[in-house]
């Protein structure tokens, strides 16, 4: 500000402002170290990857996320939320995620299987930024599930497994939904 007289003083600013609750975000964490279920619900900060993006069902939608060390987790929004991370988030792509709540699954059937018994609440909270630091995250999954367990998982499991494609049939479209059959050996060829 300059006074009348023509030079630069200093000015005062009023003491009354307020400015933005500058809380620090929640710890980050790995989805394995959260282990202890009788302090639950917990709001942390973790990375992660979207592995799969489930269409949008009535109020709620899924994702699998995918850890920096190869650990999965389901990711659940509910409500108003839906509608907002069915936007922020793509399937593929991996994002820094602040205030995220680690809360027990409580569904009587577990048709993922990802060896997980906590799944992260999306909630109004939760701030969503693109993953710019400079790790890479692993090409596969931390759990592998075995040949001979698919055989006792119920249809429609989300599973991970490695193997050899011995046979691919060519996309068909049976009941106007797609369908492709595969025909996989596991790598000790039994």
């Amino acid at each position: 500000m300059i006074d009348p007289i023509g030079s630069m003083t200093s000015v005062t600013l009023n003491q009354n402002r307020t400015v933005a609750d500058l809380r620090p975000f929640p710890p980050f964490v790995l989805f394995d170290d959260i282990q202890g279920f009788n302090n639950l619900p917990q709001v942390k900060s973790v990375f992660a990857r979207v592995v799969v993006k489930f269409p949008r069902h009535r109020n709620s939608q899924h994702f699998i996320l995918q850890d920096i060390t190869g650990a999965k987790i389901e990711a659940i929004s509910n409500g108003n939320n839906v509608e907002r991370f069915d936007v922020l988030l793509k399937q593929g792509y991996t994002y820094t995620l602040y205030k995220v709540a680690f809360c027990l699954n409580w569904a009587e059937v577990q048709f993922r299987n990802i060896v997980h018994g906590l799944e992260l609440g999306l909630i109004t909270h939760t701030i969503v930024e693109p993953f710019t630091k400079p790790i890479q995250f692993p090409p596969f999954p931390k759990y592998l599930m075995p040949f001979h367990d698919v055989y006792q998982q119920p249809h429609k499991t989300f599973v991970d497994i490695i193997g050899i494609v011995v046979h691919l049939e060519p996309l068909k479209y049976i009941g106007g939904r797609p369908y492709k059959e595969v025909v996989l050996m596991d790598s000790r060829s039994y």
